[in-house]
């Protein structure tokens, strides 16, 4: 039997370092936002994480001060934030699929984005008085919106834990520094841990089933530090960010 092969989908690299990720599983895509290295301000990306298509590849929006909220149906969203403060008014909904500006609300605070609606707060108010505004268009939703569990969703995003139990044997032979990452999916199970490398880290990924190790690969190298989050998976498909938060790397199972 030839031995199992983990396989890339793809490897994409962006100019301006990765600051925020937000997925959309009932769409399939990805959103990516990034910092320029000189100045801080960001840049807005989404892309298909099944194939890494591009929609928008790192589109200009606002100053520093403002960041990624997420993304519903194409539709990314953002949301301005204070100096003094993570809450400031502020939203602004793009057309993914060409970089069109389709709204922007200045007189609310996004408090969390809840399906296909918007929790917001007037800007005139501290506390309370919690409004719903409709992602497509911006303006306020007159009726109870659908409850987030009563809405569709696509496979949940999982991030890997600390592997705590004593090390598998198949896992021996490797020189694993710092924490073991695992995280099961399906009858597999996804390992990942650093290695040093030189003056630096690089992280090895494994696959084992209930035979035993069954792939393994370095698949991130050249880090100047070790990094907190690993990985992470939606349904089979593996995420990691290296080139030192300039790149996404995906591997299927």
């Amino acid at each position: 039997m030839d031995k199992y092969k983990l396989k890339t989908a793809f490897q994409k690299s962006f100019l301006g370092l990765i600051w925020r990720i937000e997925v959309d599983t009932r769409s399939g895509l990805m959103a990516v936002e990034t910092r320029d290295v000189a100045s801080g301000g960001p840049r807005f990306s989404v892309f298909q994480y099944a194939s890494g298509n591009a929609w928008l590849e790192e589109f200009p929006y606002g100053d520093r001060n403002w960041t990624l909220a997420g993304i519903v149906n194409g539709l990314l969203l953002l949301r301005a934030y204070g100096a003094q403060s993570p809450d400031s008014a502020g939203i602004a909904c793009i057309n993914a699929a060409d970089g069109e500006i389709l709204w922007e609300q200045f007189n609310y605070t996004l408090l969390a984005v809840q399906g296909d609606t918007l929790l917001v707060r007037h800007r005139n108010f501290s506390a309370g008085y919690e409004e719903h505004l409709q992602v497509t268009d911006g303006t306020p939703l007159r009726q109870r919106p659908v409850q987030l569990q009563d809405m569709p969703s696509g496979e949940a995003l999982r991030i890997p834990q600390p592997y705590t139990g004593e090390y598998p044997g198949f896992l021996a032979h490797f020189a694993i520094h710092g924490d073991l990452h695992y995280c099961n999916t399906g009858s597999y199970q996804v390992w990942a841990f650093h290695e040093t490398a030189g003056p630096g880290y690089r992280i090895r990924l494994a696959v084992s089933d209930i035979s035993g190790l069954i792939d393994e690969r370095i698949v991130i190298t050249g880090l100047t530090k070790m990094i907190p989050e690993l990985f992470f998976m939606i349904g089979s498909q593996i995420f990691l960010i290296g080139d030192n938060k300039q790149e996404i790397v995906s591997y299927l199972l």
